[in-house]
């Protein structure tokens, strides 16, 4: 999951030359919030969309970016977890990939990040997915795949999604026909089924006993 095998040369970064009107059409034909700018081959920063409206408004096509740059970008040895994280502590959409050297090796953009995990095999394989939760200190993945394949599911993916006091949350995919035994085994082994994200066969009896209720009422 390197960032390498996702990187993207579709976008042309910008350069230090430049006007902000230049740049703002860049943005805008692409939808972004920040630009990487170049200084020759030499990566100098981002600048903000903020930034270049601003900037325009002045009327100047000559621009000293310096005091207006943020440096943050993704190294070669970048993971795609460490991507999302970075956009989000930076409020971007998009990253310059940079190697040791300042060099330029291509960008990633959110759009980018969406398709890639829309085509994990955890996000577009059909499934089941459950949120559980159990103490930390009991949590053990080895014991949630376990208890799915015991009772003739297929674990597609784990993912532990939030902490609250000592318990963890796990959202977990899987696939299975034995729906009603595996919730039950959880719940057996001391995890909390929080929510179920499908039909079983006991909301589906609810839902018809109501539908008859309510018949019945009206009749």
């Amino acid at each position: 999951m390197y960032i390498t095998e996702y990187l993207s040369n579709d976008i042309k970064p910008g350069k230090i030359n430049y006007s902000p009107h230049q740049l703002l059409e860049v943005l805008e034909e692409n939808k972004l919030n920040y630009i990487p700018l170049f200084d020759g081959l030499h990566f100098v920063g981002n600048i903000s969309e903020e930034d270049l409206v601003e900037l325009s408004l002045e009327g100047n096509d000559k621009v000293d970016y310096t005091t207006y740059l943020e440096k943050f970008f993704l190294s070669e040895s970048s993971t795609l977890l460490e991507a999302v994280q970075m956009m989000y502590t930076n409020q971007t959409n998009i990253l310059p990939i940079i190697n040791e050297q300042s060099k330029y090796l291509g960008l990633i953009t959110e759009r980018d990040i969406i398709k890639i995990f829309a085509n994990f095999p955890f996000v577009s394989s059909q499934g089941i997915s459950m949120l559980v939760s159990i103490s930390e200190k009991e949590l053990s993945m080895s014991s949630i795949s376990n208890i799915i394949e015991s009772n003739n599911g297929k674990i597609l993916g784990m993912m532990i999604v939030g902490n609250k006091e000592d318990s963890v949350y796990v959202l977990i995919k899987f696939s299975s026909s034995n729906l009603l035994t595996i919730g039950e085994t959880f719940e057996r082994y001391g995890y909390q089924v929080i929510q179920k994200f499908y039909n079983d066969e006991k909301q589906e009896l609810l839902h018809s006993r109501y539908e008859q209720l309510l018949k019945y009422m009206n009749t």
